[in-house]
């Protein structure tokens, strides 16, 4: 049943602070429109359960476990009663009537430019450029990344060529909007099913909208408004942080290129399997942690 223009849906896990913050920024600056604010819980344990089941104004479900990303939005998105779906992250702050002009945008735009997703430009807190989306991912791109490590013989964490936006547009076309400011129509992400639940974290958003670009849906940047984004400040509650979002973050990777790339998974493993070989060793770790990460990484390859 639609009886709300839009549903801003928030996942929080073990982050009470930074959540409420959100939300009171949502309250602050969002006007000229019916919404609902429906917070998933992934199981918190530092009082958020407390705290929230108590707070006015929003409409609270708590997971008993963590759902992860894309299972938490799901969700929250069978509750909700919007005409669209907002989907925010907990370490964002609005500053401007941003949903708002986000509807307005999607609604006036959306037989023209056979929109199906829809983001804004986020920044940091000094109000710098702080990412959107981007490209899908392929598996050409990944084996050019580890090519591009290799005469370096340097312990690769992250490719260093970065993707340029037309940020002087007032809107542009891009392959996928990230997660963090996600404003799709509930119609359009029940026709996908939502988000594929096979995806733990990171790479959920990619492929929900990889799938909507079969239907023949685009999505868009719209540069207009700005939303802050204290990127990755979310993800730091997952129990050790630095391994753990590097086995999830690789295993995501390589589910979304099976699923979305399969001709060209078999040359991309490969490279992969020596990446994993040289990160043996790699000294950022302890040599548990490595011998951790390549077991679960392998497990990916059958």
């Amino acid at each position: 049943m639609i009886i709300n223009d839009v549903s801003i849906i928030i996942v929080n896990y073990n982050t009470k602070q930074m959540t409420n913050e959100c939300i009171e920024s949502i309250i602050a600056y969002t006007n000229g429109l019916n919404y609902e604010i429906i917070l998933v819980d992934n199981g918190s344990s530092d009082g958020s359960k407390e705290f929230f089941e108590k707070k006015e104004g929003i409409v609270y479900i708590y997971s008993n476990e963590n759902l992860g990303f894309g299972r938490a939005n799901n969700l929250g998105a069978e509750k909700a009663t919007g005409n669209y779906l907002f989907l925010l992250n907990s370490d964002t702050l609005l500053f401007d009537n941003s949903i708002k002009i986000m509807c307005d945008f999607y609604s006036s735009k959306e037989t023209e430019l056979k929109m199906g997703a829809l983001g804004c430009v986020l920044v940091d807190r000094d109000k710098q450029f702080n990412g959107c989306g981007g490209s899908f991912p392929t598996c050409k791109d990944w084996i050019k990344k580890y090519k591009s490590s290799l005469p370096f013989v340097k312990w690769f964490s992250k490719y260093d060529e970065k993707e340029t936006y037309p940020l002087d547009n007032n809107y542009f076309e891009i392959d996928y909007v990230i997660g963090a400011d996600l404003l799709i129509k509930k119609s359009v992400f029940e026709s996908l099913q939502g988000f594929d639940p096979d995806y733990f974290m990171y790479y959920e958003e990619s492929d929900l909208q990889k799938r909507m670009s079969s239907l023949g849906l685009k999505a868009y940047i719209i540069t207009i408004t700005k939303i802050i984004h204290l990127e990755d400040a979310s993800g730091k509650s997952i129990v050790n942080y630095s391994n753990r979002k590097r086995i999830i973050t690789h295993l995501s990777r390589n589910l979304y290129l099976k699923k979305n790339d399969a001709k060209d998974f078999a040359k991309y493993k490969f490279f992969d399997k020596l990446f994993l070989l040289l990160n043996r060793f790699n000294p950022k770790y302890s040599l548990q942690e490595n011998s951790d990460y390549i077991t679960q990484i392998k497990k990916t390859y059958s």
